[in-house]
């Protein structure tokens, strides 16, 4: 069944630079209806790029992913995802590295012998229902370590909403706007040792800001965009073990988000 609306593609790949020998990498994606597509086939180490008409169909989709690195040995899996047919974006990105494999023992890991790593991450945007609410909050003038701009998040939904970056807390970026296109975004600081807080129950309202502890009390005249994405479930920062062989670990996960966003003007 065809797509109702824009999904984005955004593929990268990339080699980390502890793989010193030559290597070879390629990526193929098989759409529902069988068709096979190759995203990338190279030596390069880093390679990306953005397409607006590349999903045309929802289902399962399948990852072909391929490996060959001359000194360390070669490797592929298949990993598949899922498009319903309402995503604005999905990013798809490929890294390798070669380091040391993490043992478990116990509760704790400890360092085995290097092998090579995979990681495939898959993340899937959904605009925001419009139960939920974004809007300037002008009453928070912040202090001597929380910059503005703040924001609040007005869940009128029935779900429980989680940050990104930690389940009780949502920080977002701001860009710079100029004819509908974001310029210089800026991210913030992100301290991921906050102490825990409650996520964002229906009917509750959260404060928002850039980062952890904000921007700027007083932003220059211009049009901006503040973005923060939420996600229905929580979803760790990082992703999990999928496969592991011999001389080589691969690491994969698939995650979703909400993507909320507010345009304003400063004058």
């Amino acid at each position: 069944m065809n797509l109702h609306g824009q999904n984005v593609l955004q593929f990268s790949i990339e080699s980390g630079e502890a793989i010193k020998s030559p290597i070879e990498s390629s990526v193929l994606l098989k759409f529902p209806d069988g068709r096979i597509s190759k995203l990338y086939s190279d030596s390069k180490s880093k390679y990306d790029f953005i397409d607006k008409e590349y999903f045309t169909s929802k289902g399962k989709y399948i990852l072909s992913i391929y490996f060959i690195a001359e000194k360390y040995g070669q490797d592929s899996i298949e990993y598949d995802f899922e498009l319903n047919g309402d995503e604005i974006k999905t990013t798809i990105s490929v890294n390798f590295d070669f380091k040391e494999r993490l043992i478990e023992k116990g509760n704790i890991y400890e360092k085995g012998e290097e092998v090579l790593n995979g990681y495939v991450r898959i993340n899937k945007y959904y605009n925001a229902p419009k139960t939920i609410e974004l809007s300037i909050d002008n009453e928070n003038i912040g202090t001597e370590y929380y910059n503005g701009p703040f924001f609040k998040i007005k869940n009128n939904s029935t779900d429980t909403l989680y940050g990104e970056h930690l389940p009780g807390y949502f920080w977002g970026t701001l860009s710079y706007l100029r004819n509908d296109s974001t310029l210089m975004t800026r991210i913030g600081i992100l301290d991921y040792n906050f102490i825990d807080s409650p996520p964002l129950y229906p009917d509750s309202t959260k404060i928002t800001s850039v980062g952890s502890f904000g921007l700027r009390n007083k932003l220059v005249p211009f049009d901006y965009r503040f973005e923060v994405l939420l996600a229905k479930k929580w979803q760790s920062t990082g992703i999990g073990i999928y496969e592991e062989h011999k001389s080589f670990s691969w690491w994969a996960g698939t995650k979703e988000f909400y993507k909320l966003d507010l345009d304003f003007k400063i004058e």
